[in-house]
């Protein structure tokens, strides 16, 4: 049986940046591959400091990279099918992603250079600054998960018995005020990649989320089992349209308490039993080249 994956996903806008006027700074992009199964999630969080005044944009652009990056490497990772292989192949969508993202972005600012306003606050010394962003992405082919992040946020794993992982090493640098981003000036040192074999690991589903989902939660070093366990729970009870008719209430309730920007994406296996309509892919559609 071929393995299929799915893909759900959704944002809501932060309290405090309603009041502020604010855009939306988070962003999340997915695409699956009905004919093979394949899927791609990515998530990003702009930086709300008034020097990274143009990271929404950096966050979509972000999203775009690493949708793009992934799906470049995914016949090789498929048809290699071995996990040193996929690691490999995992580093190069990084790194071009880090290469594709920087171009995008000198392109953006070409089309929209800084104001006189905007050059006083040190935007031409650090052109990338501005844009400052960080990237959590998952790819889903046949039996294999591939996990990428820079920055904060979350990336979780849930086994077919409901139980939780994080599969990707902690960053050192990550003090809760302060995260890695892809603005920074080597972003590649602060990567952290990870291959699963969802077929070991028996994973059922994976979720990334930006930190404005799990920083409100009352329980911070144990939420994300919990929602794990949970969202295993409703893809068998409830259903994965079920699922996404939920998920932006979800999201709201932490966005509403914590004030920040709050995203979600799911990746869904089809073969896990009791889940319903394992079909379901809340897919946006990326242009080739």
């Amino acid at each position: 049986m071929t393995v299929r994956w799915t893909t759900l996903s959704g944002s809501s806008i932060g309290s405090v940046h309603v009041r502020d006027e604010l855009p939306l700074q988070d962003a999340v992009l997915t695409w699956t591959d009905p004919e093979g199964g394949h899927a791609v999630v990515a998530v990003a969080d702009g930086h709300g400091h008034k020097l990274h005044f143009r990271s929404d944009t950096g966050a979509a652009l972000a999203v775009v990279s690493a949708v793009e990056e992934l799906r470049r490497i995914l016949p090789d990772v498929a048809a290699k099918a071995d996990h040193a292989a996929a690691e490999e192949l995992l580093r190069t969508a990084a790194e071009g992603l880090v290469g594709t993202w920087t171009a995008k972005v000198r392109h953006h600012l070409e089309a929209n250079p800084y104001s006189e306003a905007e050059l006083a606050l040190g935007a031409g010394e650090d052109p990338l600054r501005a844009y400052g962003t960080t990237i959590l992405a998952a790819a889903a082919v046949a039996d294999l998960v591939l996990f990428l992040q820079i920055g904060d946020g979350d990336s979780v794993l849930v086994s077919a018995h409901g139980e939780a992982v994080r599969p990707l090493p902690d960053d050192p640098d990550l003090d809760g005020l302060h995260t890695s981003s892809l603005c920074q000036p080597r972003p590649l040192e602060a990567l952290r990649t990870a291959v699963v074999d969802a077929q070991v690991d028996d994973v059922a589903l994976a979720f990334l989320c930006t930190d404005g989902f799990g920083r409100p939660r009352v329980d911070s070093d144990g939420w994300w089992r919990q929602t794990g366990e949970q969202l295993l729970e409703f893809s068998r009870s409830r259903g994965l349209n079920w699922i996404r008719e939920q998920l932006p209430d979800w999201l709201a309730e932490p966005a509403q308490v914590g004030g920040d920007d709050t995203t979600m994406a799911l990746l869904v296996r089809s073969d896990i039993a009791g889940v319903s309509r394992p079909d379901l892919a809340d897919t946006v559609p990326v242009p080739e080249g």
